[in-house]
């Protein structure tokens, strides 16, 4: 009976608070990781239907290929992926792509998969399958949804907890922080393996501290000092690649500055995709210079579920 379930399912991308980049392995290896994440009301995607009387050949995408060989799915199916949001934005599309895919085959053959599980085998998949010199933080704060605090070991172990935030600082939080498209799309893995290459160590362990701060300014109320450690971790980002930013974008980063922002940064690991500002007064003037500067605003809230069946 599973092999003839038709399923859709609908996965969020993420936006990340602070501490971003501490989850990827070389670094976490030698100091542990801390980050914060969350989960916004943009979708990936996936449904699943199966191909009577027809076997699996060939498969060249190499997440659906490894996704296929994970939930032993080896009759026919057919894949469907749409997305809210264009790929290689910078906003977790290629992890919730993955989960939103394991979630859907596994669906698909009537097996039920913790949120978890699903994480994890999607973070195997593209770290140990696919050699891509990335961190799990886009896998699970995709999986499980909400704003969460993200701890990972040297071993490689992953702690998480929601963050207990009062209504009011979400709604503020929502309002303050304004997010443009670039237009640029990049690959962050060429982004990641540049810094692997040059980043000090001691760099990362300042954002990471930089990250633990963000969460108690949080946790306080505290939204104003909270948008501050944007602008910290802009300065330290901007300097472990030369692929994180260019003239364009520093450009664009200065002027949001002097309409008021009170810190940004541009998501993912940079080069391209979205930039996000933290701002609490004299929106109107930054929305009119970003316009001016061909820049499109797009208005998210968060995501509280994390993957699940779209119907």
């Amino acid at each position: 009976m599973g092999n003839h379930l038709i399923v859709i399912t609908k996965t969020p991308h993420r936006i990340t608070l602070g501490g971003g980049g501490t989850d990827i392995t070389w670094y976490s290896q030698k100091r542990g990781g801390a980050w914060i994440s969350a989960a916004i009301d943009q979708y990936v995607y996936l449904k699943v239907k199966p191909l009577p009387n027809k076997n699996i050949t060939d498969v060249s995408n190499q997440i659906i290929r490894e996704c296929l060989k994970l939930t032993k799915t080896t009759h026919g199916v057919e894949i469907i992926s749409t997305s809210d949001i264009p790929g290689k934005s910078g906003l977790g599309g290629s992890g919730a792509f993955t989960v939103g895919l394991l979630h859907a085959l596994y669906k698909h053959q009537g097996i039920n998969k913790s949120k978890e599980n699903l994480a994890k085998e999607a973070y195997f998949i593209e770290r140990i399958k696919l050699q891509k010199p990335i961190g799990p933080q886009d896998q699970y704060i995709t999986a499980l949804g909400s704003l969460r605090y993200f701890e990972m070991d040297k071993k490689g172990n992953v702690q998480h907890e929601p963050l207990e935030l009062m209504a009011t600082t979400i709604f503020r939080l929502k309002n303050n922080l304004l997010f443009f498209s670039t237009g640029v799309q990049r690959d962050a893995s060429l982004v990641l393996s540049d810094v692997k290459k040059s980043a000090e160590t001691q760099a990362l362990d300042k954002i990471k501290e930089i990250g633990k701060m963000a969460k108690t300014y949080l946790l306080k109320n505290k939204l104003n000092d909270f948008g501050k450690t944007f602008h910290e971790h802009w300065l330290i980002k901007r300097k472990l690649s030369d692929k994180v930013t260019n003239s364009y974008f520093d450009e664009i980063y200065d002027e949001a500055m002097r309409s008021g922002a009170l810190g940004g940064k541009i998501m993912g690991a940079g080069g391209g995709g979205w930039f996000v500002f933290y701002i609490d007064k004299n929106k109107s003037r930054l929305r009119n210079k970003m316009r001016k500067m061909r820049l499109k605003e797009h208005k998210f809230g968060f995501d509280w579920e994390g993957t699940r069946l779209a119907i």
